[in-house]
């Protein structure tokens, strides 16, 4: 099975070595690497789904179109590279250019979460899939991060939950955050205390979680450009209509206050709060 280190190696080989943009085109496939890991099959990158959620992520990360428009293009000269050299026969998915200044504006409302973690147990017979759903909704942990938990990172006696593990573990954006049990989260953990990972027993990759998500989110309605990460930009928005962008950052684990406002939307409840506080 070819994987994406193979496909990095041989094309940094035979295209990018001799070229004055080696360095930046190592630096820009590096993102990727570290993503998806040097083993990855290259056919799990064959799908746009790992794209739009590797997009997300770095704009949560606080990086710029353009940057994220030029690691994509890494992605996709390592990809078609090596499917010309026959290491795979794989088709570079749909992925889409991200244009400039561009944020994502995608949020489910409580309403939407309440139907998708329905209709995930009572028509596709997944209770997992909707405790997954509410859990990410009312923590904003990524779905990397939703994988990695384990049961000793909740804390009842401090009502907490350490994304990324107890201090001394480290999160994708190397720190450690906490956030506190919402009422609508407790009940799922309670039922979840009998394991070590809270939901990695429940599905074997991101893709698999993925692909169940948006069949039921396909089923309830909802645009297709609410993707998984929309579930984190829900959670931002639902807290900027009742506190402060600052304490928002701070249970988000964003290092920059302008990444942080990119998940607070304007909503009709938080625009009529505002008007109330005159």
């Amino acid at each position: 099975m070819t994987t994406w280190g193979e496909c990095l190696q041989y094309t940094t080989k035979v295209r990018w070595r001799h070229l004055r943009s080696a360095k930046t085109n190592a630096i820009n496939a590096n993102h990727i690497t570290n993503a998806c890991g040097k083993s990855a099959p290259i056919k799990s990158l064959a799908k746009a789904s790992w794209w739009m959620e590797f997009v997300a992520d770095m704009k949560d990360e606080g990086r710029n179109t353009s940057t994220i428009n030029r690691i994509i293009s890494a992605g996709r000269t390592v990809f078609e590279t090596s499917r010309e050299a026959e290491l795979h026969a794989c088709t570079w998915p749909k992925v889409k250019r991200q244009k400039e200044g561009e944020a994502r504006l995608t949020y489910f409302t409580k309403e939407d979460v309440q139907r998708m973690a329905y209709a995930a147990t009572t028509i596709f017979d997944r209770p997992d899939l909707a405790d997954a759903i509410v859990f990410s909704a009312y923590t904003g942990v990524r779905q990397g991060e939703l994988l990695k938990l384990k049961v000793e990172d909740v804390d009842l006696e401090r009502d907490l939950i350490w994304i990324g593990g107890k201090p001394g573990r480290m999160t994708k954006a190397n720190n450690v955050r906490s956030v506190f049990i919402h009422e609508q989260v407790k009940p799922i953990l309670m039922n979840r205390l009998d394991r070590d990972y809270l939901f990695r027993d429940d599905w074997t990759n991101k893709d698999q979680l993925y692909g169940r998500f948006k069949k039921v989110r396909n089923h309830c309605g909802l645009p297709e450009d609410h993707v998984w990460h929309s579930l984190r930009h829900s959670f931002g928005t639902w807290l900027g209509e009742v506190t402060h962008p600052k304490q928002i950052q701070e249970l988000m684990g964003h290092k920059n206050i302008e990444t942080t406002l990119r998940y607070v939307k304007p909503t009709d409840d938080a625009l009529k709060s505002a008007i109330a506080a005159i």
